[in-house]
């Protein structure tokens, strides 16, 4: 392998790292998960130059989801010497989550693989859905009948539904004018913000 090569390669990779890091989520799994995340996430990662379609992108999200709730369990949960909670295998709004802040921070953010595929990728990225803007959305549609209450009671069926609410407040609310993954950047500020004025009376 050139010498370049494998820098590209280190820089991938090192991306990647830095990107589960930054989703705050490794700490939901069992111990030794994130190796297994970190090298599935590398190799899905090299088919993202063959996407240049929705449908081929919808699909490449969808297999790594189904994947990491058939191969990544939760961590159990304990209280002193009780087990308050059993580990399982992760749910589909723990996967998507995971994947949709990882391509923030791999394509948006660092313009990877190339800056060619990552303009052409960007378009397709989702908003990665935490439980304010779970919260945001609910209170937004009310008349949405949606029964999560947090990110991990999130089903395919419900994530996909959350996704085409968040494509409708983009419409109203942002004149069609941001990405999908600009709206969970905005949106945490937005709302920190706001919890953070309830707070202090500002």
């Amino acid at each position: 392998m050139e010498t370049s090569a494998i820098a590209a390669e280190i820089k991938q990779k090192s991306v990647i790292d830095m990107a589960l890091t930054f989703t705050a989520m490794i700490r939901l799994f069992e111990k030794g998960s994130k190796p297994k995340i970190s090298k599935k996430l590398y190799e899905e990662f090299q088919k993202l130059n063959e996407i240049r379609r929705v449908e081929t992108f919808q699909a490449f999200h969808e297999g790594f989801c189904e994947w990491f709730t058939t191969n990544i369990r939760t961590a159990q949960k304990e209280k002193g010497s009780r087990i308050i909670k059993e580990s399982g295998f992760s749910l589909y709004g723990h996967a998507a989550k995971l994947l949709d802040v990882t391509l923030k921070v791999y394509v948006y953010y660092s313009g990877l693989p190339d800056k060619n595929t990552s303009d052409a990728l960007i378009p397709f990225l989702n908003a990665a859905i935490d439980n304010r803007i779970l919260r945001h959305l609910k209170g937004s549609f009310p008349d949405e009948i949606i029964f999560s209450r947090t990110v991990e009671q999130i089903d395919k069926h419900t994530y996909k539904k959350l996704q085409q609410l968040i494509k409708a407040d983009i419409e109203t609310t942002f004149d069609n004018d941001i990405f999908q993954t600009q709206y969970d950047d905005i949106m945490w500020y937005r709302l920190n913000r706001e919890q953070r004025d309830r707070t202090t009376g500002g």
